[in-house]
């Protein structure tokens, strides 16, 4: 199983963080140039990309990778798993804020894994490169999520 850990820290208050990064089209940015775009409403229609919502990634008109948000605490937690025919498995994702000097502070956790000799390394690899990137980009810009 290959394990991702990034702390990113951001000068913003956990609820304005949480606001932008747990909507579903503003994670564009952070997996750029991957596009992720919300196909499932959540059933809680004032939360639309909250619990049991459903997110496609991928590029232009082809998105394969979809994930489902399994856990949603508005300003604190969002945890997502992969569904769908894949050659990834037991893949889970966790984004956690917390308060932090003044902003917030940004723990993401994801867990995968692949019957595919050295799969889970090489996306993990690829992924952790893409996502510190962004995220860093992002937290670059405050006014984002002012």
């Amino acid at each position: 199983m290959a394990v991702i850990k990034i702390t990113q820290h951001f000068d913003a208050a956990p609820e304005k963080v949480f606001a932008f990064l747990g909507k579903h089209t503003n994670l564009s940015k952070v997996f750029a140039p991957a596009q992720v775009v919300r196909t499932r409403d959540a059933a809680d229609a004032s939360q639309p990309d909250g619990l049991g919502s459903v997110r496609s990634i991928g590029w232009g008109p082809i998105k394969p990778i979809q994930e489902e948000i399994t856990a949603y605490e508005p300003s604190q937690r969002v945890e997502y798993r992969i569904i769908g025919r894949s050659p990834i498995k037991n893949h889970r994702g966790e984004m956690r804020f917390s308060p932090a000097n003044g902003g917030t502070r940004l723990d993401y956790t994801i867990e995968l894994d692949s019957d595919i000799p050295l799969l889970a390394t090489v996306v993990s690899n690829g992924l952790e490169l893409v996502i510190r990137n962004g995220l860093k980009k992002l937290a670059s810009q405050p006014s984002l999520m002012a």
